[in-house]
Order: structure tokens, then C-alpha cells, then sequence
């Protein structure tokens, strides 16, 4: 027997609860995917699966999956598309997985092997309700500004990835107009960054919806500096104090159980954890993917990462190669 819990007040995601412990490779893609676009976060309870039934099961929604290449993870599964979580003890701000890249996942799971004892809850938290809990001022401002994000390109990634001499303006504009990012030369350096709405639209919602690194860089990694606003100006402390105190309101930490698995929109729903008492007894799996059912006109299909590895088409554009070889010859 399968019963469901609609979101309330103590929870921000739809329960799909098993009584009698059936597989969870038994749930239908055309139940499911609805109650996803709908609610944009799912937790699956008192369901059967091994790591290979998990895999199974989260392949059906997924085209492809992308590891986070950040320290402290652990590889759970052999090709590495399943991670431990962070295996330090650190409590962790709100965050969307992977958005300080132009490639943020659509889908991030999350699977309870071993749940700590104490300590150490999920955070999970609505972006669209964050946003539209903001002071009305805040809102009206932000919905007209981008968030800028900027690193330095070591050379390396030109001549170890492409095999070309350091690019000159020439070849950095030719990179720009396919790359997801745009590289400019500043004081002998090169810098790459990528833009988005500070508000944006969600992948399966018309509400606008909050949802980027803000947090993390200001309070984990206590940096103003990435992300900016567009212009490069920085994020008043203010806006980001806002921000969290919001977001800590509406905020759901949720408690593991062994088997939990947890379904999140990652163009919606941020996550973050409490402080971890015993690391080692809380064994959280990881997959972060791309969604296999989105519409057939969705122009975000072209983007190279939903159907490649490659390196150098995700970094530089689908032309990175044909790039490098007229380098070469010139």
C-alpha cells in the first residue's frame, strides 16, 4: 500500500510513503513526474533498493548525471555518478547544487544508506517561496538584476585541454560566442563568467523563484565577491541578510530515516544540512542529474552537457575541437 502526504507545515515536499516496503523501482515514471512539476520536491519512505536498484530507478528521470568534483566526497558507485555526500561536519548554508556553473543539474537525490542518530538533518527550502517572501521593495529590485559569476581561466585549461598556444583576443572571442562563458584578458589574465537572473523562472514553474550561490559564498565561504551583480558590483550585505532571514523561516530540516530518498527540483528547491555530530553513521548517497522529460521544444536540450562528457564541448562549445585544430593551423 502507497499513501501520499501533501506539503504542510512541517514538511515542503510531497510524501509518497510505502507501508509494506515495496521496491522502489516498482513506482510509475507517469505518477511521479507530475507530482514533481507540481510540487518540485519529492521523498520517497519505506521503499527496497540497493545501489544498484537506486541507480535504476533514478536513470528513468535522468539522461545523464554529473558529479560535483568538490573535496571531501566519497565515490559510492563505480562509473562515480554516485557520490557520498560532503563527509565533513560543517553545517552548510542553502544552495542549489552545482550553480556557480553554467551546468547546474536539474534533479538532485539524495538517499539515505545510514541515518545519524542525531544531528545532521537536510535542509530543504522553496526558492519560489523565498522569493515571493521577500519585502516587496527587495523583490521589485532584484527582478531587474542578473548575478555575475567570475574566476580566472589558468592557462592550462587552453593548452592542456584544447592543445593551443594561451589564446589571443582573437581566439577568446571566437571561444566566447559558443562557450556558456564569456573570457576576457584583464592584466595579463584570463577570466572567464556566465550570467544569471538574480529571480529566475524554475524549470516546471511560471512563478519566479530565488536560487544561486549567494548564501553559500557569503556565509560558508565569506566571500562578496562571487557572486556580484552583473555589473560587478557587489550584493548589498543587507539583500543577503534578507535573504536568510527569510529563507531560515520557511526552511524544513528534514530528519533521515534509513531508505529515505528525497527528489528535488535543483532549478527550485535549495538545500544545505545542520552541523553533523558522527559522520561516519550518516551515510547520505548522492546523484545529481539532468531531466529526461522535459518537453521536445525545450530549447535547453541543445545544451551540450545534458548529452555529452566531453570536456571541452561542456567548457568551450560544441565547436571546441574544430577551434583547436584551426588554432593549430594558424
Amino acid at each position: 500500500m502507497i499513501q501520499t502526504t501533501p506539503p504542510n507545515g512541517s514538511s515542503n515536499y510531497l510524501s509518497i510513503e510505502s507501508a509494506d516496503g515495496a521496491l522502489l523501482e516498482s513506482l510509475s515514471e507517469a505518477d511521479i513526474i507530475p507530482a514533481f512539476k507540481r510540487h518540485g520536491a519529492l521523498l520517497f519512505r519505506g521503499f527496497r533498493f540497493d545501489l544498484n536498484g537506486l541507480s535504476q530507478f533514478t536513470s528513468r528521470f535522468c539522461s545523464r548525471f554529473v558529479r560535483n568534483e568538490s573535496g571531501r566526497r566519497s565515490q559510492v558507485s563505480a562509473d562515480g555518478t554516485t557520490q557520498s555526500v560532503n563527509l565533513g561536519t560543517e553545517p552548510f548554508p542553502l544552495h542549489p547544487e552545482l550553480s556557480r556553473v553554467p551546468w547546474r543539474p536539474d534533479v538532485a537525490w539524495f538517499a539515505c544508506a545510514s541515518p545519524p542518530s542525531a544531528d545532521g538533518e537536510t535542509l530543504v527550502c522553496d526558492g519560489v517561496q523565498i522569493a515571493e517572501s521577500l519585502a516587496e521593495t527587495t523583490r521589485s529590485a532584484l527582478l531587474g538584476r542578473d548575478v555575475l559569476y567570475t574566476e580566472e581561466t589558468p592557462m592550462g585549461a587552453f593548452t592542456e585541454w584544447l592543445g593551443i598556444a594561451p589564446p589571443d583576443d582573437a581566439m577568446l572571442t571566437r571561444l566566447s560566442s559558443e562557450s556558456p562563458f564569456k573570457f576576457q584578458r584583464r592584466d595579463g589574465r584570463i577570466f572567464r563568467e556566465f550570467t544569471r537572473p538574480f529571480l529566475h523562472r524554475p524549470l516546471f514553474c511560471e512563478r519566479k523563484a530565488f536560487g544561486n550561490f549567494l548564501l553559500f559564498a557569503r556565509y560558508m565561504l565569506g566571500t562578496q565577491k562571487f557572486p556580484t551583480f552583473e555589473d560587478g558590483s557587489i550584493i548589498p550585505e543587507k539583500v543577503a541578510e534578507e535573504i536568510r532571514e527569510v529563507s531560515e523561516r520557511l526552511t524544513v530540516a528534514h530528519r533521515w530515516r534509513t531508505g529515505d530518498v528525497l527528489m528535488l527540483d535543483n532549478s527550485r528547491f535549495l538545500h544545505g544540512r545542520n552541523g553533523v555530530r558522527d559522520p561516519a553513521e550518516r551515510q547520505i548517497w548522492t546523484q545529481f542529474g539532468y531531466a529526461a522529460f522535459l518537453e521536445e521544444d525545450d530549447p535547453r536540450l541543445a545544451e551540450p552537457w545534458r548529452y555529452t562528457d566531453d570536456a571541452l564541448s561542456i567548457f568551450f562549445g560544441p565547436h571546441a575541437r574544430d577551434l583547436a585544430g584551426t588554432a593549430r593551423a594558424v
